[in-house]
């Protein structure tokens, strides 16, 4: 990950890390997985526009900062959603039944 930031990619939180993977008769993916006890989950992904570069380390740091931005967009919808389900059940505006 070193290699990535020193690039200019986003630094990513303790546990965090970017993976690049080729996604057979697609193309290439970078990940950001969170490291768990045995295996590890993905937290958000990016494709990697190879024909919008010429230099292919600033593709795929280009997508890591795409999944960095998607990853704080799904971490303010899981905010929102949280929020919101304070929210869940009958708002009676008596007060209810005594």
């Amino acid at each position: 990950m070193a290699d990535l930031v020193a690039a200019g990619a986003p630094e990513l939180p303790e546990g965090w890390f970017y993976r690049v993977k080729e996604e057979y008769g697609v193309g290439f993916k970078v990940e950001i997985r969170e490291q768990q006890r045995f295996t590890s989950r993905e937290v958000s992904s990016s494709w990697v526009h190879e024909n919008r570069f010429d230099d292919m380390a600033a593709a795929v740091v280009d997508a890591c900062r795409y999944a960095y931005l998607y990853a704080g967009e799904r971490a303010d919808t899981q905010a929102k959603l949280a929020a919101l389900a304070e929210f869940l059940g009958d708002h009676d505006p008596k007060g209810g039944r005594a």
